[in-house]
């Protein structure tokens, strides 16, 4: 009996172990596991490193070529001028991947040009591509014109995609019932075997088109993701004879990448970028791979499968042989070998043999050779979950268990006492309805933190305190700390809360606090408070050119009230001060009290209309209205310093301080008023100033400032190279204001970025204009020192240019040395990064500064403007005529652009010339004009062809 016991055991282990080896044959014969074997074959790809070629150049037709060429389609005789461009480098081959199966309607000539074009390079590939006609039900061959298929080569673009979407793979042969059609990628490694090979099959294929037949499959072996390949912008090989010569002796692709135009496809490597990959970028890739010979061979269902067999076969006789238990590390081990198996093969041998079939037969040997020891712990995890039940119920905390869809299994006694519920009640029901955060009802508040964390991912184990509403309606703080729970492949079955009650201890902290940083008497902010929320306050606003008005307060004669009615009768009037200046200010507001009788607001919303008189006026008004204490009439007055930050100081102390000394300044006068920090300690705010200031805020939201333009002639060619912008304000009472005028006032009232922007879109829309109406110049805008020290000056002037459509190598930014020596190290950088973006930089005034010099060596200055200080005297100066001299002389030994300011007489032209300054700005030419008289100008008299 026992001996034919364990003949049926063997009997059955061995039937067990022909059904794997079955199951493992058939598995990867019929490639089930083809989605897990792109999965591995991807990671393996991306492991894989190959040098990118250099000789391989994808000429692209971007965003930039149709920002220059106009809208897609384009003449094909634009075409023909870049191929005969090539061709007069010698360029050996060039693959175009468009297909041009219509004639062009509105220039039938340009056909003939580009076939001209392709027939005197001698090696230019063109694509043809399968098309099911739906209607006909057939399929068709797209090919180009008869014209451009008589001198051109043709290779087949048809992309396999796998089931994934995934492009891995090329047929380097293909064709309606025959695979006739070389790849685009082959076909340009020798275009004229090709052309020879397709002439006779052109002459012996006929018949009905029924299929698409394809033959050679390789896997690609990509160089890299999405941008790999060296990419020219199409206009830029059409126009720069530089870009053209370093094409010579290079493969050159021509395709689409720009935005939302052509296919792309995904390949194992665009998750590196979470970049498709363009069509013409694919070819590129299949040429390098066939160039350097590193093709990819998928092998055949039938050889995957009899190694796959061998494969398990040989684990199982190691492990009858050795007489070791299938432990995990070891099945682990026999899983990593297979792998790194196929990977050496793959590595030495350019053969993908996929490997998921091996790794689930290997995989399956686990439970085939250890099902004695599967239920041996199987028991054992029952019993360890009883233990922990026990040990759950034992503890004071709450626990709360859930399973994977977030749902309740588990609650103990802890969490029973804590919610006011038990687990019949809540088994099955959501957490985040148990834990009270998925209330209907609208009055009922919700703990923001708690609804997050208790609707999040159980993949996303964290801790947060929240408050809880029980079963009965009360609320109770607690601190919760969920976990994952695993299984043994580490996959979540749900997740673990513990949940402490911590509502007796909030309490008390909160109380604490409050005490800390609030007033006893007025329940308002004291001053600890006030200057953390200042200093906050600061940082939020940091770079936006937002102000914060403070008002510092404080009551007249505050003495008497408490020398006449006794220190409680103070303390109501302060408390009844607090409740008015609280309804007087507005709710984003900040209102304090500093100490005694002093009280501060902190303003950083004030709406443009408003102004620092008119809050201070309306407290003042506030205050003055009769108070009643213990049956008696009081009037009160109070003084009112206000100070701004940044204008007053950098830091919250200093502006408190000079709010402070205003407010002193006035109660020395006689109280009862307000005043506004001055380095005198008192500035008087007329009605004029105030009105100036209302009109100038106006004119700014309103776009009212005029935006003139004053040309920058090339004084040989007399032709106009560029423009400086400058803005005036016509304003209706004063007539023209200068920016002397004005510019100082909008940066006192903290307008100066809004001016600054419109400046510079109106300049860039005006050159903009220009350039499509064939007059192209670059625009000069001079920039405010505050703008250059806002962080976020870049990303605007990269806002405009996209808005306007100005190319930034047409925008030139002019800076003063006053705008730079303040803070040298912080305008450095920024000037760097405009400079990055092909924008110029100017140095306006050159020459009255004392660090001129400084400036050149250590900023990237493109351009030395001349001040007119020097030019307006020098045919009268001889040292104004040196000091000019020495200007230009360091401006051509740097190779900067000099332009000379101010240039009012011809014999100033003349001296300017003489000494080699070719660059004039000034009334001589022109005085500044609107863009209307701008663009006659140009038409007329100074606009003709000549440098830039």
């Amino acid at each position: 009996m026992i001996l034919a016991g364990r003949s049926w055991k063997h009997y059955s282990f061995a039937a067990r172990i022909v059904i794997l080896l079955t199951g493992v044959a058939a598995i990867a014969y019929t490639e089930v596991l083809e989605r897990f074997d792109f999965i591995l074959y991807d990671k393996i790809a991306v492991l894989q490193q190959y040098p990118q070629d250099p000789d391989i150049v994808i000429v692209a037709i971007d965003d930039e070529s149709f920002k220059v060429l106009g809208r897609w389609p384009w003449s094909r005789g634009v075409h023909a001028e870049l191929i005969n461009r090539l061709n007069s480098i010698g360029n050996k081959a060039l693959a175009l991947d468009l297909l041009l199966s219509e004639p062009q309607e509105n220039d039938p000539y340009a056909d003939h040009l580009l076939a001209q074009a392709i027939a005197a390079h001698g090696n230019v590939i063109f694509p043809v591509a399968p098309v099911f006609d739906a209607h006909m039900e057939s399929l068709m061959l797209v090919q180009p014109l008869p014209l451009f298929t008589q001198q051109a080569v043709l290779g087949h673009v048809d992309i396999e995609l796998d089931s994934d979407g995934v492009a891995r793979r090329v047929y380097l042969s293909a064709g309606i019932n025959a695979p006739e059609w070389p790849a685009l990628g082959l076909a340009l490694t020798n275009p004229a075997a090709v052309r020879a090979m397709q002439q006779q099959v052109h002459e012996t294929v006929s018949g009905q088109p029924e299929h698409w037949e394809r033959a050679q499959e390789a896997l690609i072996p990509y160089a890299g993701e999405s941008g790999s390949f060296r990419k020219i912008s199409y206009a830029r090989v059409l126009f720069d004879d530089a870009v053209l010569a370093g094409l010579r002796d290079k493969t050159v692709l021509v395709g689409m990448t720009a935005t939302g135009m052509g296919t792309r496809f995904a390949t194992p490597l665009s998750p590196l970028n979470h970049q498709p990959m363009t069509g013409v970028e694919w070819h590129a890739n299949v040429f390098s791979m066939l160039t350097s010979n590193r093709m990819i061979y998928p092998a055949p269902g039938m050889i995957t499968a009899a190694l796959s067999v061998v494969w398990v076969s040989a684990i199982l006789v190691i492990l009858a042989w050795v007489g070791k238990n299938l432990t995990i590390p070891l099945l682990l081990a026999f899983m990593a070998a297979g792998l790194f198996l196929s990977g050496l093969i793959l590595e030495l041998n350019r053969v993908w043999i996929p490997p998921g079939a091996t790794l689930l037969g290997t995989l399956s040997l686990y439970p085939l050779w250890n099902w004695r020891r599967i239920n041996e712990f199987l028991r054992t995890l029952w019993m360890s979950k009883a233990h922990s039940n026990v040990a759950l119920e034992s503890i004071g905390d709450g626990v709360i268990i859930t399973d994977a869809s977030d749902q309740v299994v588990y609650i103990n006694t802890g969490t029973e006492k804590i919610l006011r519920t038990r687990l019949e009640q809540i088994k099955g029901k959501p957490l985040a309805e148990i834990l009270g955060f998925d209330t209907n009802v609208a009055d009922v508040p919700v703990d923001q933190a708690g609804k997050d964390f208790a609707g999040g991912s159980v993949n996303k184990p964290g801790m947060v305190e929240c408050v809880l509403r029980t079963a009965q309606g009360n609320e109770r703080t607690v601190r919760i700390t969920r976990n994952q729970l695993l299984d043994e492949q580490k996959a979540t079955m749900g997740s673990v809360i513990a949940m402490t009650d911590i509502t007796d201890r909030i309490e008390l902290a909160q109380q604490v606090a409050h005490q800390q940083s609030y007033d006893a008497l007025t329940k308002l902010p004291n001053r600890s408070r006030l200057l953390a929320q200042f200093d906050s306050l600061i940082q939020e606003i940091a770079n936006s050119g937002k102000i914060i008005t403070v008002f510092f307060v404080t009551l007249d004669n505050f003495k008497k009230i408490n020398d006449a009615m006794g220190h409680h009768a103070g303390d109501k009037l302060l408390k009844m001060v607090s409740g008015r200046l609280f309804d007087a200010v507005a709710p984003e507001d900040m209102l304090a009290r500093w100490g005694g009788d002093e009280f501060v607001l902190l303003s950083s919303c004030l709406a443009k209309e408003d102004s620092a008189p008119g809050m201070a006026q309306k407290i003042l008004d506030a205050i003055r209205q009769r108070f009643e204490i213990d049956g008696l009439e009081v009037f009160v007055s109070a003084s009112i310093g206000v100070s701004f930050y940044p204008d007053d100081g950098l830091t919250s102390e200093t502006v408190l301080e000079r709010a402070g000394t205003a407010m002193y300044r006035v109660k020395k006068d006689g109280g009862n008023h307000f005043g506004l920090y001055s380095a005198e300690s008192s500035v008087v705010w007329t009605r004029d100033q105030l009105e100036l200031e209302r009109e100038l805020r106006a004119a700014i939201k309103n776009d009212e400032l005029q935006v003139l333009f004053q040309p920058i002639v090339h004084a040989q060619s007399h032709h106009i190279a560029r423009i400086e912008a400058l803005v005036r304000w016509l304003h209706p009472k004063r007539g023209y204001l200068s920016p002397s005028e004005f510019i100082p006032l909008a940066e006192d009232i903290g307008q100066i970025g809004q001016l600054g922007e419109i400046v510079l879109r109106t300049s860039c829309t005006a050159a903009y204009n220009l350039l499509q109406l064939g007059y192209p110049v670059n625009v000069s805008v001079n920039v405010h020192p505050r703008q250059l020290l806002n962080r976020d000056f870049p990303q605007t002037i990269l806002q405009v240019l996209h808005d306007t459509g100005l190319p930034a190598q047409s925008l030139i930014l002019e800076i003063t040395e006053s705008a730079i020596v303040n803070d040298m190290e912080r305008v450095s950088k920024v000037l760097e990064e405009i400079r990055r973006l092909n924008i110029l930089i100017a140095l306006d005034d050159f020459g009255t500064g004392y660090s001129s010099l400084t400036l050149l060596r250590e900023l990237p200055i493109d351009i030395l403007k001349i001040d007119k200080s020097f030019v307006r005297t020098l045919d009268q100066n001889r040292n104004d005529l040196k000091i000019v001299q020495a200007i230009i002389g360091l401006g051509k030994n740097l190779g900067l652009t000099v332009i000379a300011e101010g240039v009012e007489t011809e014999r100033q032209v003349k001296l300017l010339l003489q000494h080699a300054c070719y660059y004039h700005q000034g009334y001589f030419f022109s005085r500044p004009i609107p863009y209307e008289a701008l663009y006659e100008l140009m038409q007329h008299k100074l606009y003709q062809a000549g440098p830039q």
